[in-house]
């Protein structure tokens, strides 16, 4: 497997059918890709994210890709390079960005609005209403974990420094697990919506959390998750 210096890192086991490969960007806060295998043996992709030729074997080996996931808007960039590689995989993506995407070729669903149902019992779809990121949370049940894109951050303290911490300190993305200031302020198109959103997310049953920016949470989530939302929102 390649290693960081080459933007990846390998691919980790969290749990049962549950997989990350975390790598580097355009700037300081990395991204993550996470893998599911289903108890069928099929696999879905969420976030993905440019590999390598070993880290596509890897992937290939773990079964049979059939659905992969772009969860808001802000992460579609990979999705048909990865389509290319994977073409009888189901592709899934905001709303907003299905024009563009579609027009490119590809048979491309909402993943808020049409993410299978059948997959409910393992990998369930919680669309985020509220955001202009348009983002879809998945629980992932057999493990017990939640898995986000950009509705929480858990950024390492020695990530920024100067004036760059400074900044990611004021948006509560450095040192702190939870959504940003930025959610609120800027991604935010109903408060109302999203903290209802919120509150549904939290009546699922999760311990871990996975994030794209930022280390995983490996137990205590919905207490934290809960904790980092109503600082930013106000109390659920």
């Amino acid at each position: 497997m390649s290693d960081i210096q080459f933007g990846y890192e390998p691919p980790r086991m969290l749990a049962v059918g549950l997989w990350e490969v975390r790598g580097a960007w355009k700037n300081k806060l990395g991204r993550r890709m996470t893998v599911v295998v289903l108890r069928d043996g099929g696999v879905v992709v969420h976030n993905p994210i440019r590999l390598h030729e070993d880290e596509l074997e890897w992937l290939s080996g773990l079964g049979q890709v059939r659905h992969i996931v772009a969860p808001n808007i802000f992460h579609c960039s990979d999705l048909l390079w990865m389509a290319r590689h994977y073409p009888e995989a189901q592709l899934y993506a905001p709303l907003a960005k299905l024009t563009s995407l579609q027009e490119q070729g590809y048979n491309i669903l909402d993943v808020n609005r049409e993410f299978p149902l059948e997959l409910a019992s393992e990998l369930e779809c919680v669309p985020m209403h509220g955001t202009r990121m348009h983002e879809a949370a998945f629980v992932h049940k057999p493990s017990r974990t939640l898995i986000l894109c950009d509705l929480a951050f858990n950024m390492e303290s020695d990530s920024f420094l100067g004036i760059e911490k400074f900044i990611m300190d004021w948006n509560k993305v450095g040192v702190r697990f939870g959504p940003s200031r930025l959610t609120r302020w800027l991604f935010t198109s109903s408060k109302r919506e999203l903290r209802e959103s919120y509150r549904r997310l939290l009546a699922a049953d999760f311990d871990r959390v996975i994030v794209n920016h930022g280390a995983i949470l490996d137990s205590g989530g919905k207490l934290q998750l809960q904790a980092g939302v109503e600082e930013i929102f106000g109390k659920l």
